[in-house]
């Protein structure tokens, strides 16, 4: 083993088990206090995807579902963040993908080396105050594609989160959702106007497919169809 392995590994643990944050909740927002909070006590077995993983605990929506003993798919562009989750959750199905509704050859555009806010939009990375750090080729995969070569083919999904930096309605239409239809789904926007995001193609599409916007929470819509089977009674 080389100095730069053993360094690479020394970077993974401390990414991975030393990163401070929040002991009060994993997600960014809070998004997490919000779902635990609406969640049956007796939903332990559940199926997560979540796109734009980030870390394993930190600024996660789906470190709290791990922990209550559900399994999933976590998928980043970014291999050293998947690297995390291969150590903090190796029974999970961690890969390094873009995530689009079209194949293709997209260029990664990261802000250090491990942080927030790496996309495959220009428009984004044009638009984000802090300098690039890298550059990198990736090729897209829709994620139906990539959850048919897993374990978890032809699973309903519990819950779904995308953080994808200004793709997130790529991601949504890359899903096929008679297979696939999330229960709970979280993604991202940087509107502050409500009436707006009402207008949103992403909105109008996750409308007729029978979701409702239950919540905004910071940055995050959390949307959820109304009979999901996940929810307390209330």
């Amino acid at each position: 083993m080389t100095f730069s392995d053993i360094f690479e590994k020394l970077y993974v643990f401390r990414k991975t088990y030393l990163t401070r944050h929040s002991r009060k909740h994993h997600s960014q927002f809070g998004e997490d206090v919000v779902i635990n909070d609406w969640l049956d006590k007796h939903a332990r077995d559940g199926f997560y995807v979540d796109v734009g993983c980030y870390h394993p605990s930190k600024f996660s929506n789906t470190c709290f579902l791990h922990k209550r003993g559900w399994k999933g798919i976590n998928i980043d562009m970014d291999a050293i963040k998947i690297k995390c989750f291969n150590l903090a959750r190796p029974h999970d199905t961690n890969v390094n993908a873009a995530v689009s509704d079209q194949h293709g050859t997209v260029t990664v555009y990261n802000f250090s080396r491990y942080g927030l806010g790496s996309t495959i939009d220009p428009e984004v990375a044009k638009n984000t105050p802090m300098p690039v750090y890298s550059k990198t080729e990736i090729e897209t995969k829709p994620l139906t594609e990539i959850i048919d070569a897993t374990e978890f083919r032809d699973r309903q999904i519990d819950l779904l989160t995308i953080d994808a930096e200004g793709h997130d309605f790529n991601v949504i239409r890359s899903l096929d959702m008679e297979r696939y239809k999330p229960k709970i789904l979280l993604t991202e926007t940087h509107l502050t106007d409500l009436h707006k995001i009402l207008k949103l193609p992403m909105h109008l599409y996750l409308e007729d497919h029978g979701y409702q916007l239950l919540n905004w929470v910071g940055f995050t819509l959390i949307y959820a169809q109304p009979e999901n089977g996940l929810f307390k009674d209330r």
